[in-house]
């Protein structure tokens, strides 16, 4: 799929005053039991399948929705998922599913390319490929599942839904805008005085939606619901900033170069991290079975 480039500015210095999700904090995972962290699209079911892991899970088990109740037997292919996870025998036992929205709002312009659809929602491009069908209009709300590349989203789902009160997105904290306004994609953050994040981290912003922009009511960073250590993430690797800092899109796990020519935006990846820190000597701490299960290099 041909996806705009943009060219990500440089570090925000300071970062988001924000409540961190459960697992997030240092602090929380002293002297707990860590879970494995799995990130990426819900491919199959019989169970469900993500990045090739099949993780099974109770029936009822309830799933972190921002569109409302949600039970694990819900789920569908397409979904974008983050599951805290237990090996169990031959496979993964889930102990807390989180869907993925990277963004839920109002469509304002809708164009076409030869690989798809074009959603603009407060600022962003959405890219619907060919093979989602949709009759979405403009002026619709819609909920997005799918990955970031740079700072667009490639959707995996696109589910119409009634006009909310808020809007949210979803995405990694890399970029500013030419007001130095902090921002996620193309989306600009406003309403809330930047505190406390760091660059890599993902943020969850629920707030008002306005033309290229949100207005934020409430902040929070992470991904999982629950503690993880070691994670495999699917996704997009972001253009290295001007230090050499880079991050799987999604993910929250960063990473530093001295080439950034060697980073390949383009191509959709799967990658292990532990402890907020991606690939390379990031997991020697992990359990070498877990790592031989999910394929880590």
């Amino acid at each position: 799929m041909m996806v705009w480039r943009h060219t990500l500015s440089a570090l925000i210095a300071s970062s988001f005053l924000i409540a961190p999700a459960a697992g997030h904090a240092e602090e929380e995972r002293e002297g707990g039991i860590l879970g494995t962290g799995i990130v990426g699209t819900i491919t199959r079911l019989g169970s469900i399948i993500v990045n090739e892991q099949r993780i099974t899970f109770p029936a009822d088990l309830p799933v972190k929705n921002e569109l409302g109740p949600l039970t694990a037997a819900q789920l569908v292919p397409g979904d974008t998922v983050a599951v805290v996870a237990d090996l169990a025998g031959a496979n993964w036992e889930a102990q807390s599913i989180r869907r993925i929205l990277p963004i839920i709002g109002p469509v304002s312009e809708i164009s076409s390319d030869e690989t798809g659809r074009i959603f603009e929602i407060m600022g962003t491009a959405v890219h619907v490929p060919l093979t989602i069908a949709t009759t979405v209009k403009q002026g619709d709300w819609v909920a997005i599942s799918g990955l970031w590349q740079d700072e667009d989203v490639v959707a995996t789902r696109v589910e119409v839904v009634p006009p909310r009160q808020s809007a949210v997105i979803i995405g990694s904290n890399l970029s500013v805008g030419a007001s130095n306004v902090p921002q996620i994609g193309n989306t600009l953050i406003a309403g809330i005085i930047p505190q406390h994040v760091e660059s890599g981290d993902v943020i969850r912003v629920t707030g008002i939606p306005e033309a290229g922009s949100i207005r934020a009511t409430s902040l929070e960073t992470g991904i999982f619901d629950g503690k993880v250590g070691l994670v495999q993430a699917e996704g997009y690797l972001s253009p290295p900033t001007s230090q050499g800092l880079y991050t799987l899109l999604g993910s929250g796990m960063v990473a530093f170069t001295d080439q950034p020519d060697m980073i390949d935006e383009t191509a959709k990846v799967r990658l292990c991290g532990y402890d907020g820190k991606l690939g390379g000597d990031s997991t020697i701490d992990a359990n070498p079975e877990l790592l031989e299960k999910l394929g880590c290099q």
